[in-house]
């Protein structure tokens, strides 16, 4: 039996997993990339919306924002690894994908079991907004943003401002109206507000967790091929002549 060179002849499994490694790495680039815009992009729309829920969901654009930055840092690592055929480094990258794997699946599952709190939390909310119109800007603002958006007006419908204190009778704020000459007689819609809001933040909420879900899924197949690249590496180190 006799040791070959540590610079082992590679062999065509080895090169085609290295091709195959680097393919999945480009396109894990890719989706990181996209999972940081997707965050942004989240965030942006979902903050006008947060004053009018008594639960807090800003936090989970940040979640796919982290997610796509540490995808990002691990994809670089992943191509080095992968030009390199380092088994190191190309375990240290498995590794690294089981961590995205499990922090994807946990985030997914908080963000569906928290969706029934956010939706709760909007009615009150609303309702809270409404009382803060005329006090606080931001509130207002958030009103307006809603109801001009989605054509509602109020939590349950327009008349829920005739009882507001301080309010004027029979009125409501213009962002409720189609035709702001004759306001009365044209109101954007009867429908309430919080569930249209719900709407559009549950909307976000599915490209949440349907993107984590995937780029999950999409993980176990680089966590293989990284293993496999690793052990085939290893076993070509030294052959039998």
């Amino acid at each position: 039996v006799k040791m070959v060179s540590r610079s082992m002849k590679t062999t065509p499994a080895v090169t085609c997993m290295k091709t195959l490694l680097a393919i999945f790495t480009l396109i894990f680039l890719v989706i990181g990339i996209a999972l940081l815009v997707a965050g942004t992009y989240s965030k942006i729309s979902l903050t006008s919306y947060n004053l009018l829920s008594t639960t807090d969901f800003t936090s989970v654009p940040y979640v796919m924002i982290g997610v796509g930055a540490f995808i990002v840092v691990v994809g670089l690592a992943g191509c080095c690894a992968t030009m390199k055929g380092n088994t190191c480094l190309l375990r240290t990258y498995a590794v690294c994908l089981g961590v995205v794997f499990l922090a994807e699946v946990v985030g997914a599952l908080a963000v569906i079991i928290s969706r029934n709190k956010i939706n709760n939390g909007f009615e009150a909310g609303m309702q809270n907004a409404m009382k803060k119109y005329k006090t606080d800007g931001a509130y207002k603002t958030a009103v307006d943003n809603a109801q001009k958006t989605l054509h509602c007006c109020g939590s349950n419908n327009y008349t829920d401002y005739y009882t507001l204190p301080g309010w004027n009778p029979n009125t409501v704020p213009m962002s409720c109206c189609s035709n702001l000459t004759y306001c009365k007689e044209h109101l954007v819609d009867n429908k309430g507000c919080p569930q249209l809001v719900f709407g559009v933040v549950n909307k976000n909420l599915g490209i949440v967790i349907g993107s984590m879900f995937g780029v999950a899924f999409f993980q176990l197949v680089g966590l293989i091929l990284s293993c496999c690249l690793a052990s085939s590496i290893n076993a070509n180190k030294y052959e039998l002549v």
